[in-house]
């Protein structure tokens, strides 16, 4: 391979593993700093509520603006450099409007990221290729995040977490100046194609966004499930959130080959599996039970993200590639948005084991919608 396109490669790459490391180390440890604050179960959900509030509409809009401009490195490069100053922020706050004005930001910012390095991808690698590609960066994003996040806290506490995260962040903004990703040709204008999106697809994205619902409130705390009720220290539970992006990496790989035509097979077996995955944390034992767990989910999450991301855009007109590449995102974010204050409020009346009980049954749901867009595939 050329370098000059390895080099380009590994600039549209680079927004995904950036986004990916914000997840695991800051949004993984953000609750458990919170906590610290003194915030409320139903504060801490706020966090996240507040976050995916701002970065589900601007997902979205961030594709849009990638595909009508022409420009997503200059969509990037503003998203980007917003999100380092905002994570670098974020340990200096004590009130929760602070944080939840930065979290907001953050949102508003990190949605650039995906739509631009997914859909640079998909144009310069192929689909199936360029997700595959967007999954590795975006787990070993992940994994550098959760063990980075796990010694520094164990070792410096919170604020290098985050100061971390904006430099990587920063770093992505500068790397996309000047840079002119793969345009995408269009013979029709987009209000058109967004007009053609198929009927699958919505189901696909519907799923999702169900399966979120119930999940977000198991993400949204698992610091405090890790740490607290299972009693892992920082550095086991970096090494435990690493397992999960490991397993999506290397499945990625092999699913690369295979989903072609069953795309939406595996993707309800994903979103049915993750409801398996929050009974195993529940009777996990110590963290040989939780890596197990993590490695069970990083499995499922490979399916669904792949599955998933490839029927969307394989589907989706190729003038609105950006576009496109934004609805999965969108629809994980909104999921979360729709989720996680219902989850708030019924883990302080209930607590946090009922509601991973209840979102076991949330995902099995999610599952079976999932296969409505089959039938509906075979219809058309």
């Amino acid at each position: 391979m050329p370098r000059a396109r390895l080099f380009d490669i590994i600039r549209a790459g680079l927004p995904a593993f950036a986004y990916f490391y914000t997840v695991g180390a800051v949004g993984f440890w953000l609750p458990l700093f919170a906590e610290g604050l003194g915030m409320s179960y139903t504060g801490i959900q706020l966090l996240a509520t507040v976050y995916f509030l701002f970065i589900t509409p601007s997902t979205l809009l961030a594709g849009l603006a990638a595909d009508i401009t022409g420009r997503p490195d200059l969509v990037l490069a503003a998203g980007m450099l917003a999100n380092g100053v905002s994570t670098a922020l974020m340990p200096h706050m004590t009130e929760t409007h602070e944080l939840l004005a930065l979290r907001a930001l953050q949102g508003l910012s990190l949605a650039t990221s995906i739509p631009v390095a997914l859909g640079s991808l998909s144009l310069t690698l192929g689909v199936v290729r360029g997700v595959t590609a967007t999954l590795m960066f975006s787990g070993t994003g992940m994994i550098a995040g959760s063990i980075v996040g796990g010694y520094l806290l164990e070792w410096y506490g919170f604020a290098p977490i985050f100061y971390s995260a904006a430099a990587i962040s920063v770093a992505s903004a500068l790397l996309a100046l000047g840079w002119r990703p793969e345009a995408v040709i269009r013979r029709e204008n987009i209000v058109e194609a967004l007009r053609r999106l198929p009927a699958p697809v919505a189901v696909v994205v519907g799923a999702l966004i169900l399966r979120n619902f119930f999940a977000s409130g198991v993400f949204a705390t698992m610091s405090i499930l890790f740490s607290e009720i299972k009693g892992l220290n920082p550095v086991e539970t970096g090494l435990a959130l690493a397992v999960n992006p490991a397993f999506q990496v290397t499945l990625s790989l092999v699913l690369g080959s295979l989903v072609l035509g069953r795309e939406l097979y595996l993707y309800s077996l994903g979103l049915a599996a993750t409801g398996l995955v929050f009974q195993l944390y529940l009777n996990a034992a110590g963290l040989g039970g939780i890596l197990l767990a993590q490695a069970v989910l990083g499995t499922f999450y490979a399916m669904v993200m792949v599955s998933g991301n490839t029927f969307i855009i394989n589907n989706a007109p190729s003038e609105i590639r950006y576009t496109a590449s934004s609805l999965y995102g969108f629809a994980f974010n909104l999921g979360w948005v729709l989720g996680t204050p219902v989850a708030g409020v019924f883990m302080d009346r209930y607590s946090l084991e009922a509601w991973v009980a209840l979102a076991s049954f949330g995902c099995l749901a999610a599952g079976l919608l999932a296969l409505v867009a089959k039938k509906a595939e075979k219809r058309a």
